[in-house]
């Protein structure tokens, strides 16, 4: 199937360039170059969202596969053409189901976002960095459970998130990392000892940086030393609530792009625009783009579109891209986030102003 891609803005190798994308069956088949027009259309790479725990009132821990197809469905109708499904901590044979149901849903599904495995956000936690009291459960680290859970599903997740200050912790994330699958840092009390030796043993990444771990501290090495002075990936909510504008501002030439993953950080309610203050049930209520559970901050109501428009607004256009989608493709070795003759891309087509025109995967439309 050909397609062809009018009068766009784009990079490619690292420059600005106007022209023409045809593309054949989702490959670049021929790029026509012209000269640059005011106003016109952007291009860039599908976004990766990989913190997500849902959005448009579906949520990641859905058991009818369809309602996860709709999901996927939903998210690429706002540029996100892949995404790892985020479940909350639970049990290992919890996730095993909800893993089970993945694979039904997404087996032979195609025309939605691209579902790149799970992110388990648990079972090995810290207790007191959870939110226990809304039915998340932590679990001691079983090291021949792990493994047993891991022959049967290491190629069904893409991410782990555990707390390194846990007994057996150290041995847990280098048998994760034996079983490829990407260890982040996060709901922890780790010290900065710690944290490096994590590190050492072959954790790459930090859960939603600054939330649910120690915060910064000039009088004494914490965790947040050891991940600023290292080459670890960070995942940052960019809501402007779960990391505030002035940090941001000096967070983001310490880590530089290469190094930030932008996430939703999402829910169920996520796409959607509510006046500040609106009380769901269960004591929810939304507030500056995010979920307020009891007062306690629970999740972000962004999608990446939203995350991309505020980042848009403040960094270079480049290092957006890189941040939304361009970092983490690397690491995952997702080859449709470049640009170039004979490369296989997805796209989003936005507006002078930021509005979806198109969003293209597999060569076609998906709008």
């Amino acid at each position: 199937m050909k397609t062809i891609i009018e009068n766009v803005r784009f990079f490619q190798d690292g420059t600005m360039v106007f022209g023409d994308l045809h593309l054949e069956n989702g490959y670049v088949e021929r790029i026509d170059y012209k000269t640059p027009r005011g106003l016109s259309d952007l291009a860039i790479p599908g976004f990766i969202d990989i913190h997500t725990h849902g959005f448009h009132m579906i949520s990641c821990e859905e058991t009818d596969p369809k309602m996860l197809q709709e999901l996927s469905l939903e998210y690429v109708k706002r540029g996100t053409t892949s995404f790892c499904a985020t479940l909350r901590c639970k049990s290992l044979n919890d996730y095993a189901k909800q893993l089970d149901i993945y694979k039904e849903a997404f087996k032979d599904f195609r025309g939605g976002a691209r579902y790149l495995g799970a992110h388990l956000e648990g079972p090995y936690l810290s207790d007191n960095m959870i939110m226990s009291e809304h039915g998340e459960k932590t679990q001691e680290i079983d090291l021949a459970e792990l493994e047993k859970f891991l022959v049967k599903y290491h190629e069904d997740i893409k991410i782990m998130t555990i707390a390194p200050e846990l007994k057996y912790a150290m041995e847990a994330i280098h048998m994760l990392h034996m079983y490829g699958i990407i260890v982040s840092l996060g709901h922890t009390n780790a010290s900065y000892a710690c944290v490096k030796e994590a590190l050492e043993n072959g954790a790459t990444h930090v859960t939603h940086l600054c939330n649910r771990m120690p915060e910064i501290n000039h009088k004494q090495s914490t965790m947040m030393d050891a991940i600023f002075t290292s080459n670890c990936l960070c995942e940052l909510i960019l809501d402007g609530t779960h990391i505030k504008d002035a940090m941001l501002e000096w967070l983001m030439p310490l880590l530089g792009s290469k190094r930030i993953l932008a996430v939703s950080g999402s829910g169920r309610y996520a796409g959607w625009k509510y006046p500040n203050g609106l009380t769901l049930h269960d004591h929810e209520v939304l507030k500056d783009k995010c979920v307020y559970k009891d007062g306690i901050l629970y999740e972000s109501t962004i999608d990446m579109l939203d995350a991309f428009r505020y980042l848009y607004d403040k960094f270079p256009l480049q290092e957006c891209i890189e941040m939304c989608g361009g970092s983490v493709a690397k690491e995952f070795k997702c080859y449709t986030q470049t640009i170039g003759l004979g490369k296989k891309v997805d796209l989003v087509v936005l507006s002078h102003d930021l509005k979806i025109r198109d969003v293209i995967m597999d060569g076609r439309s998906v709008l």
